[in-house]
């Protein structure tokens, strides 16, 4: 679903992982056509670039020039794109191979590669598909296939899990829950905060709470609130008009912890959802490895770290819990969260998926 240089997320942050572990990754640009100089129309060029050690990135370019989340691709195109990453596959002499599919584009493409390749399709489902307005409904009907033909499902968070459980029949398939975590050496601990700045990373979608936000702000004025990422919702330009709000736009993943030095404390000031609910943050994980204070909504996963976070409900809570947070005196708590991100590491997670995988490879 995401594209290796865009915003870093899950699939990048496990690539890395996996090529750490020794394990060569072939990534999949999801612009299949999009980023060629020239449409495609005779024969399908493919380009790969090296990436970082074991990290290959892969361009398969399909004539129509599809936007991936606005349609399932056609059979022939599925089969154009799993001959071209076959044919990849051969100089590289892979014998054996795990497909991560995140997103049911790739179902079909994937099932034909298996008939060439002794490999496993791993479904990798990290979001609840429904609650992206974006996503075309004919690719979120289609995930009950990927389900179906998948030989292990890996879920983000338990929740996930369970609101899949509810829609599908999973209770026959292989299942993990597979956390997000951090790049710990990416995040440092910083020092103890002056109570100014709360700030947030991320992307600003209609999943964003923007009345907690703007009660947070109205009764903070002294407080600058500061957010980092690209604007997906004209909604929340009605924050401009607080002379204590600042948007920061979107970038690059290297900036983060520098502007995260900025940051008393940082926020998760999400609405209550099925797609909010089911998910596992990363952004919190980045926070802890700082060991900010973090003011959240109400989430799950969230509420699994107890008093290290501070949860508000509504409007009025969440602006109570951040002067609570602002005011935060225990240095115990800075380094806990601290403790807790060394634990929930990216290596930890590839590690537990490798000893999946490889439990699967062997039923085969």
């Amino acid at each position: 679903m995401v594209d290796w240089h865009a915003r870093t997320q899950r699939p990048q942050h496990l690539a890395r992982a996996f090529a750490h572990r020794g394990y060569r990754c072939f990534y999949l640009s999801p612009h299949l056509g999009r980023e060629f100089d020239y449409p495609v129309r005779l024969g399908q060029p493919l380009r790969t670039c090296q990436l970082a050690d074991r990290i290959w990135e892969l361009h398969v370019g399909l004539p129509r020039e599809p936007v991936y989340h606005h349609r399932l691709l056609t059979q022939s195109e599925s089969d154009t794109l799993a001959a071209a990453l076959v044919d990849l596959l051969q100089p590289f002499g892979v014998h054996r191979l795990v497909i991560l599919a995140q997103f049911p584009v790739w179902t079909q493409a994937a099932i034909r590669i298996q008939a060439q390749v002794p490999s496993i399709l791993v479904y990798d489902c990290h979001d609840w598909l429904a609650g992206f307005r974006r996503v075309a409904g004919e690719i979120v009907a289609a995930e009950d296939h990927l389900v179906t033909v998948a030989d292990l499902l890996v879920f983000s968070s338990q929740k996930l899990r369970l609101q899949m459980a509810e829609r599908y029949r999973i209770e026959a398939k292989p299942a993990i829950v597979v956390r997000n975590a951090v790049d710990v050496a990416h995040f440092p601990l910083l020092a103890e905060g002056r109570g100014k700045v709360a700030g947030y990373v991320g992307s600003l979608d209609d999943w964003f709470d923007l009345e907690a936000v703007e009660q947070a702000a109205q009764d903070h004025p002294s407080v600058r609130f500061v957010f980092v990422g690209r604007v997906e919702d004209a909604r929340l330009y009605r924050l401009k008009r607080l002379s204590n709000i600042e948007f920061r736009g979107e970038i690059p993943y290297e900036d983060l912890p520098r502007v995260m030095t900025e940051f008393d404390v940082a926020l998760i000031p999400f609405l209550r959802t099925p797609l909010t609910l089911a998910t596992d943050p990363i952004k919190l994980y980045e926070y802890f490895s700082c060991g900010l204070p973090v003011v959240s909504a109400a989430l799950p996963e969230v509420q699994r770290f107890g008093k290290l976070v501070y949860v508000g409900s509504n409007p009025k809570e969440f602006s109570a819990q951040l002067k609570k947070a602002l005011g935060e005196t225990n240095t115990d708590f800075r380094r806990a969260r601290r403790a807790v991100a060394l634990q929930e590491s990216w290596e930890a997670r590839a590690d537990q998926l490798l000893a999946a995988f490889k439990d699967q490879l062997f039923r085969k």
